[in-house]
């Protein structure tokens, strides 16, 4: 087969000549062949590998797919299609749908960096079974994804050869995408076909501008602490590590730069977590009103405040933050500023798999995207009202939302913005559909630019269990407040309840075909269950709810320290343990419930920083607050005050006093996530304020965070960008628990 070249090079930000590209060097376990020459030198004159470099190499692993094994991944929006490398060495793409747009099939490469001011060629072969046009793009994987560098090209049967030189004009990106568009293009039928890619190279020609580690992120600061502040009688402690280590260090007072306090420094231990050394710092005795900066040396921390009302703001923008996360209604500039936006979301969704139509609208969009999710909504909510319920006096009514000044607290108008949505997701047996989406996530627009269609996915015991929970615990909470929207809550509560008694197996919970949103997959529902049984329980009295979670909990369903939306099983258990009347299982659940403490009680005090970790996975920023949360509802059961340096402690890391270096509630501190996972923030051009990112994932769970912090220890495996989904995304079930943190400290003063 005739080969044909086709070599382009690109003007504007991609300009420059076609420059051949450097051979590698052998490896060591090479051996030089008969034509090449071996010449010893002197060790003083013997050449190196510069390790810094990055020219040389191609930066696609296994290109011309000498292995069948490959590292490419597909995306679909409406295509549908196979990837594997063929019989010939080849990567073969068979398209079996094309979609409505261009990326409707779209196969990708991540795993490589592009560094500013630096010069690539870029070359690949390509041929396919019908003529057609294909998109070549090297593109931010994130945000807006514009490309860097891009092309329509057309193959035909015949083997072609494309060539690119460009110049990375923006700034560095760690964790770019390489990808190939082959959905809908203008003149292509719907046929089968496929599409064969060889020789696949990008490699650096010119890197006379590269700075390693450019770009990056902000180097850490080398003294930690609470970058919002403390409470004048509160714990304070600042962690040293690097240069700031000393035997002693001072607390000076910004306004006269005068030391208030000077004291020991611990002695340094070494910390796993963070692998390095740290000491820690007591400055507690220092208890007077001002602003303030500690001093180790050369080293300064950031500057913090000690005041009474030091957290107002920050708790206020932790709970506003589920406003504006609204959907279906307008936010208004005068409430939301630049992330008002008109009504959106509002168009009747269709039950999958059928024709009918139903009224979904309201409700929290629940993170980075515009999904909403039954089970994650529940957490969210059921944190809140338990926040209210134990600390009502940290709740106000002038929230600045929509219901503010109407006499109830605006922490409880707020969740009754869900729990009217959670209403219209219950069917009429009682069953709750596990979600309402779109078939795909959509683009970094504002809420209302999601104008495809919206889909309902069927019942799942999981969310119908979580439903019935949060219902009857509504029913309780708002009992005082509208007594007649507490017993629809309730009998809502008991449909749900008798849907489950009806349908004992497992259903649902994972996403449907052709449905790639956010699946909240689950396995087990038992927890959902008890929960479900155990809130009627407290809510009724009814010995029935009693008897039902004594069948499951009996059996041994987790209840310790299960403060998520797939395990729920604490919320149970504090429930069970909250009733007015005494459940026939009490002890058994006491001693259950309470059997998490210990473990974390030795993981805070082993920790420099007091975290209540020893692992750090997606979303670890919800687990420091869940266990904080967790130490609150035991003390409330048992009347003890075993958690407050705990729950003090874990909301501090949460504002600074982490390995990081970052306060990870936005808008907050000196160095808060300024690009989160969330697209009001990225569409407005800034973080909404009062967002708690993911933090720490130690298991590199997307492909930035995989480029950036490969070998980086478990604790500090946290980036700020846009791009780090398993890093900076924001979610309403990851604030939730720090305004129940929040609410607790400031009730406590």
């Amino acid at each position: 087969m005739k080969k044909k070249i086709v070599s382009a090079i690109l003007a504007g930000s991609m300009l420059i000549g076609v420059v051949s590209c450097s051979k590698p060097a052998p490896s060591e376990s090479q051996e030089p062949s008969e034509s090449e020459s071996v010449t010893e030198t002197s060790e003083e004159t013997e050449p190196t590998e510069d390790p810094d470099s990055i020219m040389g190499f191609n930066m696609i692993e296994n290109g011309d797919f000498a292995s069948a094994e490959h590292t490419w991944g597909t995306y679909f929006e409406g295509g549908d299609g196979v990837l594997a490398v063929n019989d010939k060495g080849e990567l073969q793409f068979d398209s079996k749908m094309i979609g409505a747009v261009n990326w409707a099939n779209q196969i990708y490469y991540d795993g490589f960096s592009l560094y500013k001011d630096c010069v690539y060629v870029m070359s690949f072969d390509c041929y396919a079974t019908i003529d057609r046009d294909v998109e070549y793009r090297i593109q931010i994987n994130g945000g807006d994804y514009h490309a860097y560098n891009i092309d329509t090209i057309h193959v035909t049967t015949e083997v072609q050869h494309f060539e690119y030189t460009f110049t990375m004009e923006e700034e560095s990106d760690p964790a770019p995408r390489l990808c190939f568009n082959m959905g809908k293009f203008d003149g292509l039928d719907n046929v089968a076909h496929s599409v064969m890619f060889d020789n696949i190279d990008l490699r650096c020609i010119d890197d006379s501008g590269y700075v390693p580690g450019a770009g990056f992120g902000p180097a850490a600061a080398a003294i930690n602490l609470n970058q919002i502040g403390y409470l004048p009688t509160g714990y304070k402690i600042a962690v040293f590590h690097g240069d700031a280590i000393a035997d002693k260090a001072t607390v000076v007072d910004v306004a006269t730069g005068s030391v208030v306090y000077e004291g020991a420094v611990e002695a340094a231990s070494y910390n796993e977590s963070t692998g390095r050394d740290e000491a820690r710092f007591d400055f507690s005795s220092v208890t007077t009103p001002g602003t303030y900066k500690v001093v180790s040396g050369s080293e300064e921390s950031y500057e913090f405040a000690i005041s009474d009302n030091v957290y107002d703001d920050a708790f206020k923008a932790t709970l506003r933050m589920f406003y504006l996360q609204r959907c279906g209604v307008e936010l208004t500039e005068d409430l939301a500023g630049d992330y008002a936006h008109p009504e959106c979301h509002t168009g009747e969704a269709t039950i999958y798999g059928t024709d009918e139509t139903i009224n979904v609208s309201g409700g929290w969009h629940d993170a980075g995207d515009y999904g909403r999710y039954v089970v994650s909504g529940a957490k969210a909510a059921a944190d809140l009202m338990l926040a209210y319920s134990l600390y009502p006096d940290s709740f106000d009514d002038d929230l600045g939302i929509p219901e503010s000044g109407n006499g109830i607290p605006d922490v409880l108008d707020e969740v009754r913005f869900e729990l009217d949505w959670l209403f219209k997701m219950q069917a009429s047996d009682g069953g709750v559909y596990h979600k309402v989406t779109c078939a795909n996530f959509p683009a970094f627009v504002m809420p209302e630019e999601e104008t495809g269609e919206l889909i309902v996915c069927p019942v799942s015991t999981t969310a119908t269990g979580d439903f019935a929970a949060v219902m009857a615990m509504a029913s309780v909470i708002y009992a005082d407040i509208d007594s007649e929207f507490a017993a629809k809550c309730l009998d809502a509560a008991k449909l749900s309840a008798e849907y489950l008694d009806a349908h004992t197996s497992f259903e649902g919970a994972v996403n449907p075909d052709g449905i790639a949103t956010g699946e909240y997959p689950d396995q087990n529902d038992a927890d959902e269950r008890i929960w479900a049984y155990a809130e009627l329980f407290k809510a009724t009295g009814d010995s029935a709810y009693d008897d039902a979670f004594a069948a499951l909990a009996g059996s041994g369903v987790p209840n310790a320290g299960d403060l998520g939306w797939q395990g729920v099983g604490a919320y149970a258990a504090y429930a069970y343990l909250s009733a007015s009347t005494k459940g026939k299982i009490y002890d058994v659940v006491l001693t259950n419930f309470t059997s998490g403490l210990s473990d974390i009680e030795s993981a805070t005090a082993a920790d420099s920083y007091h975290s209540s970790l020893k692992e750090y996975p997606w979303g670890s920023n919800m687990t420091i607050a869940n266990n904080g949360m967790y130490f609150l509802l035991c003390d409330a059961v048992k009347g003890d005050n075993k958690g407050d340096m705990i729950a003090r402690s874990q909301l501090d890391y949460l504002l600074g006093t982490n390995g990081t270096g970052y306060c990870f509630l936005t808008g907050y501190g000196t160095v808060s996530p300024e690009s989160p996972h969330h697209r009001p923030s990225e569409a407005a051009g800034a973080a909404v304020p009062g967002m708690i990112a993911g933090g720490p994932d130690q298991n590199l769970e997307d492909p930035y965070a995989e480029s950036v912090l490969s070998g980086t220890a478990p604790a500090l495996c946290y980036a700020d960008n846009d791009q780090a989904y398993s890093l900076n995304e924001v979610t309403i079930y990851w604030n939730s628990p720090v305004v129940f943190l929040f609410a607790y400290v400031v009730s406590q003063g």
